[in-house]
């Protein structure tokens, strides 16, 4: 194999020339260039990507850690961060932790001892104490997307989830409900919250405020789902409309409504938050929100490459990216 003393030697020139006309980090006469790259064609020279890596101390990959690459979203987002990375000279590393803390912590770390240039990550968010102990645990240029976890350290991009609430409350409002359940997610996420508190924000303003009976904490498992809509339909009073925020939720509260013979919408209007996919085969197709995970991830990667890069941005920000309501069939007036 060709090293780059043989270039040099072919070149006639030294050894630092070569390295210097490879990087393009310092100026070389066109005529030297011209002779370099004569003799790394008649060498056949390839550079050693590992000796790059130890002589800058990092890597040209980039490291991205989901809670669980299993959901739609998380699979969906990866390959838009894998997409966006490639089209900027990077390559991906990739962890999904099943929303475990410690997991994901182990990955952090497994990560920055491999060097990478940097970190996009959806956080697990969970346990007393998790935002303190991943901040320490972040050594690196790191981007958060999805949940929002300190902040005041991190640049976060994530779903505009003010703006997804008030257009499926408005949506639902329009269609003339006025008794909606809504299923939160797990506590200490984000995301989950944010929705929750937007749906409520737009329906009390409406004059239709959401019912401590029509409403099921935690619940972030299809299990959960299945039990938490048959426990809201079996009440006396029972809600027209439904309001899910994540793919195991609408797969659990479908199930669950089956079993009681309910259909959708002829029952009961049902709408989610993260887009469902008509190809999983449900009928009827879920009014939902669409999450741009295109822009997501454009703008994660570039807000990475250019921490990365030093480059002055100032203090660490949250940016929101609009999603945008699908209308299916799955809800009708009521």
């Amino acid at each position: 194999m060709a090293t780059i003393r043989d270039v040099a030697r072919l070149a006639n020139v030294s050894p630092t020339t070569v390295s210097a006309t490879l990087s393009g980090k310092a100026p070389v006469s066109e005529e030297l260039k011209k002779r370099v790259w004569d003799a790394v064609e008649k060498a056949n020279y390839r550079p050693d990507p590992l000796a790059q890596n130890l002589r800058r101390g990092s890597t040209m990959t980039v490291g991205f850690i989901a809670p669980d690459i299993a959901t739609p979203w998380a699979s969906h987002l990866a390959r838009a961060v894998q997409k966006s990375l490639a089209d900027r000279g990077y390559n991906m590393l990739l962890a999904s932790n099943e929303d475990d803390p410690e997991r994901e912590l182990r990955d952090i770390a497994l990560m920055i001892n491999h060097r990478v240039a940097g970190l996009i990550i959806a956080p697990t968010s969970l346990g007393d104490g998790y935002a303190a102990s991943f901040a320490d645990a972040v050594t690196c240029p790191a981007v958060l997307v999805d949940r929002v976890v300190a902040p005041e350290k991190f640049d976060i991009v994530a779903d505009d989830n003010e703006l997804g609430g008030t257009l499926l409350a408005d949506y639902l409002i329009r269609l003339g409900h006025k008794d909606i359940a809504f299923l939160v997610g797990r506590p200490g996420i984000s995301a989950s919250y944010e929705r929750f508190e937007a749906v409520r924000k737009v329906l009390t303003d409406a004059g239709r405020p959401l019912g401590d009976s029509f409403v099921r904490h935690a619940i972030h498992t299809v299990e959960g789902a299945y039990t938490a809509v048959q426990e809201l339909m079996a009440q006396p009073e029972r809600p027209t409309a439904l309001i899910c925020i994540s793919n195991p939720q609408i797969q659990g509260a479908m199930a669950g409504l089956m079993n009681m013979g309910m259909r959708v919408p002829d029952d009961v209007s049902v709408v989610c938050f993260d887009g469902f996919n008509p190809p999983e085969g449900w009928s009827p197709l879920i009014t939902c929100l669409v999450q741009d995970t295109v822009s997501i991830s454009d703008v994660a990667v570039d807000r990475l490459i250019d921490r990365i890069g030093k480059v002055d941005l100032g203090a660490p920000g949250i940016t929101r990216i609009k999603p945008k309501l699908r209308v299916g069939t799955s809800s009708a007036l009521a």
